[in-house]
């Protein structure tokens, strides 16, 4: 099959008909039945069985429309990377971060680079792990700041800062050591716990199997930030890392360290495939003092 025969047969599959098939296409309802008629010849056998103004797909279209359609998805990647890859100058720096990093930490390295670059331009994301993998791979993002990436091929992470995870709870809520906690403790409290769908969750989630601690659970998230307004109100306890904690500090809320303790790293994210620009390299080292100075408080 040539690639208009492709064109023509994936619109007419997905669109059901010849008539909207030629208007997705903007060409002649006669050109797309001519193209279409000319790919069966070629084949040798039927792609659609006609009836009543609808094409209704055989057994060896559904068959190549599964190949097809990969072959589509591909095609619009490139398309996207080829329209991602336009300059927005030297002086620019597309970066996302997972969201519990976007509500203080990008914040601050973004304000402190501003500061002391005051010409640079920034385009912010939040986005969740493995749509940050995707960003780098069509080249829609130069950098990313994560937690605890897992390794990829084609992804190169660097660790900036290193913290811990912290019980918080209702600051009216009276445990019986408020220097350290031992997971024994919690038993008998509802407890919030972060869901496994991103590294920092599976990471918890294996430390508390690990433990073998038998919770209370009352409620599930993958957003910390939720985690911490459920403890705010009074709901129960959750363990989250130590920069959701600070970057939402609030009087209704205590922190208390671990008695075993569990770290985590935050890492820049980039494409090992692309060279980064200077700007984004001052920024890496920036983002690596501002990182370590808020873990340090």
């Amino acid at each position: 099959m040539r690639m208009r025969h492709i064109e023509i047969f994936h619109a007419v599959y997905t669109c059901g008909s010849v008539t909207k098939a030629s208007e997705i296409l903007n060409v002649s309802q006669p050109s797309v039945s001519k193209v279409l008629s000319h790919a069966e010849a070629q084949l040798g056998y039927r792609l659609f069985d006609r009836s009543g103004g609808r094409m209704v797909p055989t057994l060896e279209a559904d068959k190549l429309y599964e190949h097809v359609d990969r072959l589509f998805e591909k095609i619009g990647t490139v398309r996207r990377v080829a329209q991602n890859l336009r300059s927005i100058g030297d002086d620019a720096i597309r970066l996302a971060s997972t969201p519990a990093l976007g509500v203080n930490l990008v914040p601050e390295m973004v304000a402190s680079f501003l500061s002391d670059y005051p010409g640079t331009y920034f385009e912010l994301e939040t986005l969740h792990f493995e749509e940050i993998v995707n960003a780098l791979r069509e080249s829609r993002i130069d950098i990313a700041i994560a937690f605890d990436p897992p390794k990829q091929a084609e992804i190169q992470t660097t660790p900036i800062a290193s913290g811990q995870f912290v019980l918080i709870k209702p600051t009216k809520l009276k445990l019986p050591s408020m220097q350290s906690i031992k997971l024994s403790q919690l038993q008998n409290l509802p407890f919030v716990r972060l869901n496994n769908r991103g590294p920092l969750g599976q990471l918890l989630d294996s430390y508390l199997d690990s433990a073998d601690a038998s919770l209370d659970v009352v409620a599930a998230t993958e957003t910390y930030q939720i985690a911490h307004a459920l403890v705010s109100r009074g709901i129960g306890v959750s363990i989250v890392d130590e920069i959701t904690a600070k970057s939402n500090s609030s009087p209704d809320v205590e922190a208390i360290p671990l008695r075993s303790p569990l770290s985590f790293d935050v890492c820049a994210v980039q494409s090992s495939h692309s060279r980064s620009s200077k700007t984004t390299d001052i920024f890496l080292s920036h983002a690596k003092l501002v990182a370590e100075k808020l873990l340090a408080l």
